[in-house]
């Protein structure tokens, strides 16, 4: 078991929490896990809704200035097993990131509804960071 899989074991038994346990709090844990600075402290409790986090990404210039606060290095190429990367969404008219873990051939994201895992021959991505 490495890294990766005792991310997505604790994704997938613990429970979202915005401001505790969201998205971008477990991305930023998984990045201080693997040697990058924790940035958590700055956002634990600063907000408790999908708008706050929102909010708080874009204040912070997105996934790509909340990697670069980690320290994360930008990655070229095809992603590779513990990748981090910024995966796009369509929220109304607004085109949105949300951090994703690559798991090899998927992309595995922390949502409201639970960890999900998408092939990443499914989803769009705009930029990828090596841990």
């Amino acid at each position: 078991m490495d890294i990766v899989d005792e991310t997505l074991r604790e994704w997938r038994s613990g429970v979202f929490e915005y401001g505790q346990t969201d998205c971008m709090l477990s991305i930023g844990r998984y990045l201080a896990r693997t040697g990058h600075r924790d940035v958590t402290g700055q956002f634990i409790g600063r907000y408790d809704t999908q708008e706050g986090a929102l909010a708080h990404m874009l204040d912070h210039g997105g996934v790509a200035g909340l990697m670069a606060l980690a320290g994360a290095a930008v990655k070229d190429g095809a992603p590779e097993r513990g990748d981090v990367l910024e995966v796009l969404y369509q929220d109304e008219e607004m085109l949105c990131g949300i951090g994703g873990l690559c798991t090899g051939i998927a992309v595995a994201m922390r949502l409201e509804r639970g960890m999900v895992e998408v092939n990443l021959r499914f989803v769009r991505w705009r930029g990828g960071w090596r841990p």
